[in-house]
């Protein structure tokens, strides 16, 4: 079943957030998409970052979540968030 991973951000430094994940997802999903990945999206909403990636099952999912350069750009982000929450969902 399709997965979606939600991650939002609040911060009022969005500007430092949206650089750290546009150039993740330029480098690691737009040239060379890992296997499973379906699509994904950042964006800016009211003081909150909202990065949005989908993929084909929780295997694909789970595969990018413990890949360092995922984890390294999300340590980034982190430093300049106020606060973050991630959530799996399901999608049709």
């Amino acid at each position: 079943m399709p997965v979606a991973l939600l991650i939002t951000f609040e911060t009022s430094q969005a500007d430092h957030i949206l650089t750290q994940l546009r150039a993740f997802k330029e480098r690691e999903f737009d040239r060379n998409p890992p296997r499973g990945f379906l699509r994904s999206s950042v964006e800016d909403k009211d003081g909150k970052v909202i990065f949005r990636s989908e993929w084909q099952d929780d295997d694909a999912l789970e595969y990018i979540r413990d890949s360092a350069p995922f984890e390294a750009c999300l340590d980034l982000c982190d430093i300049y968030a106020d606060s973050r929450k991630d959530e799996k969902i399901g999608i049709d």
